[in-house]
């Protein structure tokens, strides 16, 4: 009788472990279809059979000129897909007005794993673009993949329409908030609510940020923390697109990263 009611015990808990299991996974799912409304994606595979039939999409990259060109420091080195633009998401907003072209033409956005490009892409659906999907998965899928890439440097890759200066890098934005965080006093500010999108991967954080910091309040303050190392550039790209006030990026621990948001809009 002590056996069957351990295996009983035993059976029990293996069922609720295999439940929340399932339900982490139709969580994950449900957030990386649907959690931003109206905003399709197109899987990896479908993007290159569009390709090899001559049928290709405008192929808009989101990511920086480091990671486009897979230059040294860069984060996954796995250069871009031939014929994509570079657009950086810095620069997106200034320049959809010389894509007024494109408005009904069909647009695949990309970034390194999904976040950046689904924001991208909700952006130029809202400025009235009517066939943008995400690539889901981003560059980091299709590398997986083996589809091919290049590192070549071609003027025409880029889509640059600003005139003057070319516009302030992500890389020296997070350097500029961390000299701020050095020379001025911590934070000591009221935070309104923490995230703790922790062992979440690529585009996960970044939409969790985006429905947490919308439920706040215009001038309250959201503190996010994830361990998803791309989280480190979407997440500040993120906010600067979407009009927000990034006050500072910390790295408390080894793929732990801590960040703080106020709310301008």
């Amino acid at each position: 009788m002590e056996n069957s009611n351990t295996i009983k015990e035993i059976e029990i808990s293996t069922s609720r472990i295999v439940l929340k299991f399932l339900k982490l996974f139709l969580f994950s799912l449900i957030r990386l279809r649907f959690y931003i409304p109206g905003v399709p994606d197109i899987k990896v595979d479908k993007l290159y059979d569009l390709i090899k039939s001559n049928q290709s999409p405008l192929i808009i990259d989101c990511r920086d000129r480091t990671e486009f060109y897979a230059a040294e420091g860069s984060y996954k080195k796995c250069g871009h897909i031939p014929n994509a633009k570079l657009l950086p998401i810095f620069q997106f907003t200034a320049n959809l007005v010389h894509l007024s072209s494109f408005k009904d033409k069909e647009i695949v956005t990309i970034c390194p794993g999904g976040g950046m490009s689904l924001v991208a892409a909700e952006i130029m659906i809202k400025a009235g673009f009517t066939d943008v999907k995400s690539l889901r998965g981003g560059m980091n899928k299709w590398h997986r993949k083996g589809y091919p890439t290049t590192t070549a440097v071609n003027t025409e890759d880029t889509i640059y329409f600003i005139e003057g200066t070319e516009t302030e890098s992500l890389e020296d934005k997070l350097r500029k908030t961390s000299e701020k965080q050095t020379l001025d006093e911590a934070f000591t500010g009221e935070i309104h609510k923490t995230l703790d999108a922790r062992n979440f991967n690529c585009p996960v954080p970044v939409l969790k940020s985006k429905k947490a910091l919308m439920k706040l309040d215009v001038g309250q303050v959201l503190e996010i923390l994830t361990t998803d190392p791309g989280s480190k550039k979407d997440i500040p790209a993120w906010a600067h697109v979407t009009g927000q006030e990034l006050i500072s990026v910390e790295e408390s621990g080894p793929e732990e990263f801590r960040f703080l948001i106020k709310r301008l809009k």
